[in-house]
């Protein structure tokens, strides 16, 4: 095997670019979709906590809720926005719908959620078409080496005197 057609996989950079695609598409309709259709409730928090590591911020919530006589808790990880604007509360108003993509959707957080969404797929999408176009490129320097290997293939021919 020619060592060029390792470079085949390459493409499993814009597959999973795809895949994040899908999968924020997935999360931002999710999303979309428990707080358009979703019954309101009221969580209590029972944990917080933001965690401030270096470059790097996010942190966590536990909240509590009752959905027809049966107690749902659930740890949620935030971003350090979206943690900052759940930092005084004790209850938090949210969405939840069951079966879907995204259960909960908390109220005052909603708008960060979708918008981070949307930013995220929107990056991701750049990354796939660029890796993508630069995939053709790769293709036909793969092709190029695979053909001039191939090329250099010769006979000897024995001539008796």
């Amino acid at each position: 095997m020619n060592k060029y057609r390792l470079l085949y996989f390459y493409w499993l950079i814009p597959v999973y670019l795809l895949f994040l695609v899908v999968q924020q598409g997935m999360v931002h309709k999710g999303a979309q979709d428990t707080y358009e259709n979703g019954e309101t409730y009221l969580a209590e928090v029972t944990d917080f906590e933001i965690k401030q590591i270096a470059a790097q911020s996010n942190g966590y919530v536990n909240i509590r809720f009752e959905v027809d006589g049966e107690t749902i808790e659930r740890r949620m990880t935030l971003s350090i926005q979206m943690a900052q604007e759940l930092m005084e509360s004790n209850m938090i108003p949210l969405r939840y719908k069951k079966d879907s993509f995204q259960e909960i959707v908390l109220y005052p957080t909603y708008e960060i959620q979708r918008s981070t969404s949307l930013f995220n797929l929107s990056v991701a999408f750049i990354g796939f078409v660029v890796t993508s176009v630069f995939g053709f490129f790769v293709n036909r320097y793969i092709r190029r080496k695979v053909s001039n290997v191939n090329e250099d293939k010769f006979e000897i021919e024995r001539i008796d005197q």
